[in-house]
């Protein structure tokens, strides 16, 4: 029992790192709220002041509530869920206190950091302007009697008030704009070390020069097509880069072997998908990178690869790759042999969908030739 409330405790996890990172400050964010109410909605309830607690145990319940749904990967309802109570939190408890004398106003500044980092600049700039609003609608309440409150009001008080929190909001755009461009540089170093790999392992590999690029921008350009979200997009784009990264720990004398391989051979070279698997897992920045990495020698009718999955079984990200990668490799000059006329390599997509090939992909990949060749004429 207490192990699985430990594991409940603890941030959830998601395919797509930066959404990982955004779930578990979510995460942190209503844990620390859901205590805080706790807390001095105890201390509020043992002197007296009844009300307060009920507003606090109130927040409270909608921070389980946010948690609850953050855990089930409703990321965005969860984090509107926080904002907008504590937002009502906020006014409740400025409403039933000392108005712009309260303390309370101390706590405007953590609901534009809570909606900064959680929903941008947007998230900021509404917060900020709520939080402006709320001011200024005190101070008119009790400007017109409709909020009694023993301390005076007054114009001069709420411009403090107001450009307080503007200030902050100010600071906190700066804060998180520095945070958006570290991240952005650190985005830009993974990619560029992507592409380091990829054409070392081209240059060890024999591949023919730009085929990593070029599957990768087709792999890419179709699962738009298909209509992927912007996480599977990068899934696959980081896949496409590192899908044959297991070759690395293949010897030369299997990799580089001029001549057909043993069976023993054979299934060294069959391990490399096994080892792209083990080596991106301990990456979390390219775990979206597996399914391509790992499946992507998987056949629809389940003759292939490492695991001989059929179908849909196939993470679709894999299958799409297959599709694009054997249109690469029979388009491109080998040692071996020279490239296939484009209409050759048309049939044996069409001929192997249904087989090697997912047939919704080959016709979807095939209506993209049809556009560029449009374009191109």
């Amino acid at each position: 029992m207490k192990a699985s409330w430990f594991t409940f405790l603890l941030p959830p996890q998601v395919s797509n790192f930066e959404q990982t990172q955004k779930t578990r400050l979510l995460h942190y964010m209503l844990l620390a709220s859901f205590l805080g109410a706790l807390v001095f909605g105890i201390i509020n309830f043992l002197k007296g002041w009844y009300n307060e607690a009920t507003f606090l145990s109130l927040f409270a319940v909608f921070c389980l509530l946010g948690f609850f749904l953050n855990r089930t990967k409703f990321f965005q309802i969860a984090a509107l869920i926080l904002c907008g109570s504590l937002y009502l939190l906020l006014n409740l408890m400025l409403y039933n206190g000392i108005g712009l004398h309260d303390e309370t106003l101390l706590a405007f500044p953590l609901l534009m950091v809570f909606a900064a980092f959680l929903f941008g600049r947007w998230g900021l700039w509404i917060t900020t302007t709520l939080s402006v609003s709320t001011v200024v609608a005190i101070h008119y309440l009790q400007v017109y009697a409709l909020f009694e409150n023993q301390y005076p009001t007054s114009p001069t008080r709420v411009f403090l008030v107001s450009s307080l929190f503007v200030f902050t909001a100010l600071t906190i755009g700066v804060v998180r704009s520095s945070w958006e461009m570290n991240l952005k540089h650190l985005r830009e170093s993974y990619d560029l070390t992507l592409h380091g790999w990829a054409r070392a392992l081209e240059y060890r590999d024999g591949e023919t020069a730009g085929h990593t690029r070029r599957v990768t921008a087709l792999s890419v350009k179709l699962a738009q097509k298909l209509g992927l979200s912007e996480e599977e997009i990068q899934g696959v784009e980081h896949g496409a880069y590192l899908h044959d990264i297991g070759k690395m720990a293949i010897p030369d004398n299997i990799l580089l072997k001029p001549g057909k391989l043993t069976e023993d051979e054979w299934m060294i070279m069959k391990q490399h998908p096994v080892i792209s698997r083990e080596f991106i897992a301990k990456i979390p920045y390219l775990r979206p990178a597996i399914d391509v990495a790992y499946s992507h020698h998987e056949h629809w009718d389940g003759t292939g690869y490492p695991e001989g999955l059929r179908g849909e079984e196939i993470p679709r990200s894999a299958r799409i790759f297959t599709v694009i990668d054997n249109w690469d490799a029979l388009n491109s000059d080998r040692p071996y042999r020279k490239a296939w006329p484009s209409e050759d390599i048309i049939v044996y997509l069409q001929g192997n969908a249904g087989t090697l090939f997912d047939p919704e992909i080959v016709e979807a990949f095939l209506e993209i030739l049809d556009e560029d060749k449009g374009l191109s004429g």
